[in-house]
């Protein structure tokens, strides 16, 4: 359980990753598309797609395909469990 914490802590230490997470935990419970999330923080959507792949691994943030789009949110439980640790 430790590791696992210090690797969604390392995840969470580059800016850019932790404004992926604030975004959607502002927006909290909806849905953002890929798109939206790249728009909003002005990221090349390569580089947006990496951050939420390295988020979605650490199970901060949970994905949803609704046909060709891949929609995120926030994942309440490991963040709390983030904040516990």
């Amino acid at each position: 359980m430790e590791l696992l914490l210090t690797d969604r802590l390392a995840i969470l230490s580059h800016p850019q990753r932790m404004a992926v997470f604030r975004l959607l935990m502002r927006r909290c419970p909806d849905e953002l598309p890929a798109g939206e999330i790249a728009e909003a923080l002005q990221l090349k959507a390569s580089t947006a797609s990496v951050y939420l792949s390295a988020l979605n691994q650490t199970r901060l943030i949970s994905r949803r395909r609704d046909g060709t789009r891949l929609l995120y949110a926030i994942n309440l439980d490991t963040a709390r469990e983030v904040v516990a640790g």
